[in-house]
């Protein structure tokens, strides 16, 4: 059996951040990873797109690493982000995302029924569907994600992937800055305002500013993060036991 390249699980990791951003434009944004030679190309240096593709790269190793991030929204829900390459999973507000090579699952949790006057409280119901596997995010499930958490919440490939549809436009102007430890670029072109991203030394999104996918303004602000995940993230939720047999 042939060896594979040693830098594969890099070139897995490079995929999905192009794959998670297709719809928004992102494409280009990495194509220097696998593109023809400098003098074939055509088209015109990008700074804006040169500055995006440089986060960017920050961000692919952080996605190749294990962690558990936690991300507050605008309404002040909480977003906990487990990865774990290729599996990632969303928990907040009551709502399960859970993509793996083996399956994806969209659950969430319902209003407990009351329990009759001298019983245990009943467990709130959960509700999941499942789907095909995902070895690399796709534009279809970037939004489902969004969607998912009511528009608050983008993941990060999708983030920079809306920096990189901005750089494409017209009228663009880009600029780089700091939030704490955190690298930031900024994007603006004609009739869009700016938008932000900013990548901590571990790779991490740390801040993010725009649009999400299902085309909600929004902001998303790293709280905790920790460099270990459990394997029970990527379980989904266990449904509440029936009526009857919660009276056996």
């Amino acid at each position: 059996m042939a060896e594979l390249p040693r830098n594969n699980p890099k070139k897995a990791m490079l995929s999905a951040v192009v794959a998670g951003a297709l719809t928004l434009g992102f494409a280009a944004t990495m194509a220097k990873s696998c593109a023809a030679p400098a003098k074939q190309q055509a088209e015109p240096a990008n700074q804006a797109l040169e500055m995006v593709d440089s986060l960017a790269s920050r961000l692919v190793l952080g996605l190749d690493t294990d962690a558990t991030l936690q991300y507050a929204t605008p309404s002040g829900a909480i977003v906990t982000v487990s990865q774990s390459s290729p599996r990632r999973a969303y928990r907040g507000g009551g709502v399960t995302y859970i993509s793996t090579p083996d399956g994806t699952y969209l659950c969430s949790t319902g209003v407990a029924p009351s329990p009759a006057k001298g019983k245990k409280p009943l467990t709130a119901p959960v509700t999941c569907q499942e789907g095909s596997g995902q070895d690399a995010m796709s534009p279809t499930e970037a939004k489902a994600i969004s969607v998912a958490f009511g528009g608050e919440f983008l993941a990060p490939e999708a983030a920079l992937g809306r920096l990189a549809t901005i750089a494409k436009g017209t009228g663009v102007r880009a600029g780089a800055s700091k939030r704490g430890d955190a690298q930031c670029v900024s994007v603006t072109a004609t009739g869009i305002r700016t938008e932000m991203a900013c990548v901590n030394p571990a790779g991490l999104l740390a801040y993010f500013q725009g649009t999400s996918d299902a085309g909600k303004t929004t902001e998303l602000i790293l709280q905790y993060t920790t460099p270990s995940v459990s394997e029970e993230a990527f379980l989904p939720p266990k449904p509440a036991p029936s009526a009857t047999a919660a009276k056996k």
